[in-house]
């Protein structure tokens, strides 16, 4: 016969086992992982699948509008850009924020990027993901796997490392 206590300490134990991570103790993206496949819309309402890109490198910065952080790394994500055709490589960023907001629309539409900005607005791929921080960027290979990441933007000379990597096939 089982005592109350073990009964209580075995219900404890389930309920521990089946409760969620909570998100600040949830494990970052890592090396390795494959990207989910999406479907999300950017600002003028066009939906973009991770099936679309063809490119070698697909550069993904999960970032959310409210953070101001986005602003002051818009100049360095503007000027990755501009090196996506001759590094064979795709920037994508990826808005964690609820919705897009006729201002929020205008700012971007305003920045004339280089580069698609999607909205996960209940951030369902982030979570997926792992992402934890905004911003978080991954660098992702031909198939799809992380072979980069980065919890903050850390500047364009190691995402452009990680992108020659991630071209070389040398990431393993």
């Amino acid at each position: 016969m089982v005592s109350g206590w073990a009964v209580a300490a075995l219900a404890v134990t389930a309920l521990l086992v089946v409760q969620p991570v909570a998100a600040d103790e949830a494990a970052a993206p890592c090396v390795g992982l494959t990207m989910p496949a999406f479907a999300l819309f950017d600002v003028d309402g066009n939906m973009h699948r991770l099936a679309d890109y063809t490119e070698p490198v697909l550069v993904i910065n999960f970032f959310a509008y409210w953070c101001d952080t986005w602003i002051k790394q818009l100049p360095q994500l503007k000027e990755l850009a501009q090196q996506q055709t001759d590094l064979r490589f795709r920037l994508l960023g990826i808005s964690v924020d609820g919705q897009w907001t006729e201002a929020r629309r205008k700012v971007l539409r305003n920045q004339q990027l280089e580069f698609p900005v999607l909205l996960d607005g209940r951030s369902e791929l982030a979570r997926q993901v792992g992402v934890r921080r905004v911003p978080t960027v991954l660098v992702l290979d031909r198939q799809r796997r992380a072979t980069y990441v980065h919890e903050a933007y850390p500047g364009n000379p190691p995402v452009l490392a990680a992108i020659r990597k991630a071209l070389s096939g040398d990431h393993q």
